[in-house]
């Protein structure tokens, strides 16, 4: 048992060591959440130790903020933790060959995902922790009452962060442990990407609960004031946003095949490789399309909401309200838009070896530069194109829920989409994809083509 433990102790390190490409990523964005998440508490620490009538003030922006920061989080870290063990099915299939029983395989595994987890957190929270302050001040100047309340975020609230996004992230990687755990050691001749797994029936039961939200919370709106209802209205987006990422199994790779294919194969050797890429590493497109669904649900369904219910104002009263300033605008979907981006930038950079291995399998078969680095930019299209448009389901849905509550107090208003938050996220996210791809590839390009093509 001793040997055992000193085998699975060297395969715990030496795996972190000979894939740091992976490792690396997912701690970049485990580091990330957490200085999203040190403002997310922040917050809550000002309001429960603050006097009665500045809580009653912080607490609706600090509960909104924190409905935000946890739902990016869950969706970017549980993405992030499957496909970091996902990726890794070669190492795994290897460790069953020598002799690891799936008990093993699984410690190792969470072990790994545990450390990685722990350390970007650590230095995320401390690299955040001397401009959460300032940023909170900052944020808060555009909010009535609450200019000059007196901050605090202290070593309990810091550890707490540091302990929720290392629970999420090892959390978020236990089902794609235990696939781990019964690799087969045909993995070693299979390909590098894993396909995406099947809809479970967690995801089932995650999506009617969602859904199911989403219908009380549409109910609720009809009734509320329309002073009040400009809260409840922005959560509209991010469960809807939440229903169409659970359901991504049934969801992403057919509305991609579909929507690609209306461009002809013949029309660009570089648009039919980046195409069939996308399409068929499923695991990696959902990890990396995921994230972007969400910031864009996040920033077109604020405005939406904000916008309808302006207008809605304006009918009532002859008189529009001033838009939120911005600061408003970076307090409340800030944190988790800047976690999206990283977590879809860090997919693209951790299936780093899987994508020179592609590169290499088309210039082996006479492809040229210029169509493998096409052929990246394509597929980075791909992904934010897929994303728009699936983030854009839950902004129509936003716009439409807010005309239709504010119908009777303001009579019936064109509801606004928020097109311009829409465009610039889907545009920051498309600029991301390509900052991670378009260097790794013209690095993958330099390398012969043998030490690509061979087996790890």
């Amino acid at each position: 048992m001793t040997a055992g433990r000193g085998l699975m102790a060297r395969l715990v390190v030496g795996e972190l060591l000979a894939d740091l490409r992976t490792w690396v990523g997912a701690g970049v964005v485990a580091g990330t959440a957490a200085a999203v998440g040190a403002v997310a508490a922040c917050l809550l620490q000002t309001a429960a130790e603050s006097d009665a009538m500045a809580a009653v003030a912080l607490y609706p922006i600090a509960g909104v903020v924190v409905f935000f920061t946890a739902v990016a989080t869950l969706v970017v870290l549980s993405s992030i933790a499957q496909l970091t063990i996902s990726s890794q099915q070669r190492s795994h299939a290897l460790w069953q060959l020598i002799g690891m029983n799936p008990r093993q395989m699984r410690v190792i595994v969470l072990t790994q995902l545990l450390l990685v987890a722990l350390t970007g957190a650590l230095i995320g929270t401390v690299l955040a922790a001397p401009l959460v302050l300032p940023f909170c001040r900052w944020v808060l100047v555009g909010s009535s009452g609450l200019q000059g309340l007196p901050l605090r975020f202290g070593a309990p609230a810091a550890a707490t962060v540091v302990a929720v996004v290392t629970l999420v992230v090892t959390l978020g990687g236990r089902r794609a442990a235990r696939a781990a755990s019964r690799t087969s050691g045909m993995a070693l001749v299979r390909e590098a990407d894993p396909p995406l797994a099947p809809m479970s029936r967690r995801r089932r039961v995650g999506a009617v609960v969602l859904a199911a939200l989403v219908v009380l919370l549409v109910i609720s709106v009809r009734d509320t004031p329309l002073e009040q209802v400009q809260v409840p209205l922005m959560l509209v987006g991010p469960l809807v946003a939440g229903v169409v990422i659970t359901l991504s199994p049934l969801i992403y790779a057919p509305f991609l095949r579909t929507w690609t294919a209306l461009v002809p194969s013949h029309v660009s050797a570089s648009w039919f490789l980046a195409a069939h890429a996308a399409a068929h590493g499923t695991a990696r497109t959902s990890a990396t399309t995921s994230p972007l669904v969400m910031a864009v649900a996040f920033s077109g369904g604020l405005y939406a909401a904000t916008n309808t219910v302006r207008a809605a104002v304006a009918v009532q009263t002859g008189q529009e309200p001033p838009a939120p300033p911005l600061q408003t605008a970076v307090l409340l979907i800030g944190g988790p838009l800047l976690l999206a981006a990283i977590g879809a930038a860090a997919t693209v950079f951790m299936s780093g070896r899987v994508r020179d291995r592609e590169s290499a399998l088309v210039r082996a078969a006479g492809g040229s530069h210029g169509v493998v680095l096409l052929g990246a930019v394509w597929e980075s299209v791909i992904y934010a194109v897929t994303a728009t448009v699936l983030g854009l389901v839950a902004v129509i849905v936003t716009a439409g829920v807010a005309a239709w509550a504010t119908a009777d107090a303001g009579g019936f208003t064109t509801p606004a989409f928020g097109a311009g938050a829409v465009a610039a996220t889907a545009g920051a996210g498309l600029l991301l994809l390509l900052a991670a791809t378009v260097p790794t590839t013209l690095l993958a390009l330099r390398r012969d083509l043998a030490p690509a093509l061979s087996v790890d």
